[in-house]
């Protein structure tokens, strides 16, 4: 219960709890029995050092006969927001820090729907999904239209293994607001972990709607066209987060890809490509005439061509060198580029294993 004591250099406010309603892994280990003079002195530590971590001051108080422990703080006319304070931490992805402040802001006042919600937040982000859901659920109980605690217990659902709860969930969210990027992305994501593929990939394509930019989104649409087979529309999507661009393992990620179905669809044919062994005979012959300098700018330009995403499976498709004369296919340049690498460093792995291939090429020049 929050007092209104007000005066013109601060503001004081009150609330108790009982010795049973602290939790205890808020408390350094060894954890302490209930009651007992380790746990009243690690609780009093614990709320002054949070109070004061938010530029306020607190006294408190534990009564062992009534097994109670009353806060009374006080806040600088000047001083921080305690809302203010957690949602730098949020922002900064500080969770571990937030939830102590908001466990104590809880105690304050435990019908706080912002609270509740960021409590969800944080224990969902450290994998503690369930007090994640009993704070979630309390804030629906008081709000059974806030999608966006629907939304947070779809995702912590989903974690600990409850597909369909969180599926559900997630549907109910987007019921409520059909624009919830938030929503349509974790529900791709339950939908998936069922090999739901087709479903997944409704959703996904309603977040793009909202995030056409999100490059992880395009990703996680190609993964699903691999699994219903559709390889060829799976790698126009990788190709346009490589585009897109963003973070790099994203991107990585994409390239990663995009070179595994390359590496398949190239082993379909047999044990031995006889186009490959073509194309890298020819390299090895213009290869004679060039100096070792040479032959690793060639592969180090093809090798940059090939971040961007080299179609190999398109003869029709044709790229320039600077360092050889030509046009080419994509499936030419992997073959030269490998055969270049050979030569200035033997054995280095450059994506798709062509070492067979590149035997037999050497044999026969």
């Amino acid at each position: 219960m929050v007092s209104d004591k007000v005066s013109l250099m601060a503001a004081e406010f009150v609330f108790e709890l009982g010795f049973d309603d602290f939790d205890r892994n808020l408390l350094p280990a060894p954890m302490p029995k209930v009651g007992s003079p380790e746990f009243c002195q690690g609780v009093r530590r614990f709320f002054v050092e949070q109070f004061q971590a938010l530029g306020c001051r607190a006294r408190v108080v534990t009564d062992d006969q009534k097994r109670r422990i009353r806060v009374a703080w006080t806040k600088p006319a000047s001083g921080q927001d305690p809302f203010d304070k957690v949602g730098e931490l949020l922002q900064a992805g500080r969770f571990t820090e937030a939830v102590p402040i908001l466990t104590t802001l809880h105690f304050n006042d435990p019908d706080d729907a912002v609270i509740l919600y960021q409590l969800g937040v944080c224990h969902s982000a450290l994998g503690q999904f369930d007090q994640a859901v009993l704070h979630l659920e309390k804030l629906l109980a008081a709000n059974p239209k806030n999608h966006h605690a629907m939304v947070g217990l779809g995702i912590a659902e989903t974690s600990r293994g409850n597909l369909l709860i969180g599926e559900e969930w997630l549907r109910r969210a987007i019921g409520l607001d059909s624009t919830n990027k938030w929503a349509w992305r974790n529900l791709a994501e339950t939908l998936g972990k069922q090999r739901r593929f087709e479903e997944a990939l409704v959703a996904i394509r309603e977040c793009l709607v909202r995030a056409p930019g999100d490059i992880s989104l395009m990703i996680a649409e190609g993964e699903c066209l691999e699994e219903l087979g559709r390889s060829e529309e799976a790698m126009a999507h990788y190709r346009l987060a490589i585009k897109t661009g963003g973070p790099a393992e994203l991107v990585e990620m994409a390239k990663g890809r995009l070179t595994s179905i390359a590496q398949s669809t190239l082993r379909k044919t047999g044990e031995v490509r006889e186009d490959v062994v073509g194309f890298m005979v020819a390299a090895l012959r213009s290869f004679q005439a060039m100096k070792p300098e040479q032959i690793q700018e060639l592969a180090l330009e093809i090798a940059l061509i090939g971040s961007q995403g080299l179609d190999i499976n398109d003869p029709k498709k044709r790229y320039r060198l600077t360092g050889m004369r030509g046009r080419f296919s994509g499936l030419q340049l992997l073959s030269i580029m490998h055969a270049a690498f050979e030569q200035v460093s033997p054995g280095l792995k450059v994506g798709i294993d062509l070492a067979n291939e590149y035997r037999e090429a050497v044999s026969r020049v």
